[in-house]
Parts: structure tokens; C-alpha cells; sequence
């Protein structure tokens, strides 16, 4: 069975590996699959998530 993640953790996961620049330590680090944080990347890049993320403060 997919799992299924917030908006909220998915935003997350890709600013804090964009931050970092090194993806599979974020992948590590939140117990996902290095691919699944690279896909969430390429579509936040091309605006899959735009309005849907929350407001950085």
C-alpha cells in the first residue's frame, strides 16, 4: 500500500533538502526513499505544489 504525505511535510522534506543540496541525507534522515524526495523536487520545480504549499513565515 502507498503511503501518503501532507502538504506540510512534503514542503518540508524539499526546502530542507534544497537547503542542504544533498537529498539522500534528507531521504535518510526521514526514513523515505532517495527517489521519492527527487520526484517531490522535480514537481515542486515545475509547480505541481504552487498555492498548495504553506506560507514561509
Amino acid at each position: 500500500m502507498r503511503r501518503t504525505y501532507s502538504l506540510t511535510f512534503k514542503y518540508k522534506v524539499i526546502k530542507q533538502a534544497l537547503e542542504t543540496e544533498n537529498p539522500s541525507k534528507v531521504a535518510r534522515e526521514n526514513k523515505l526513499n532517495s527517489l521519492t524526495i527527487y520526484r517531490w523536487i522535480r514537481e515542486y520545480k515545475q509547480g505541481k505544489y504552487k498555492g498548495l504549499v504553506p506560507n514561509e513565515k
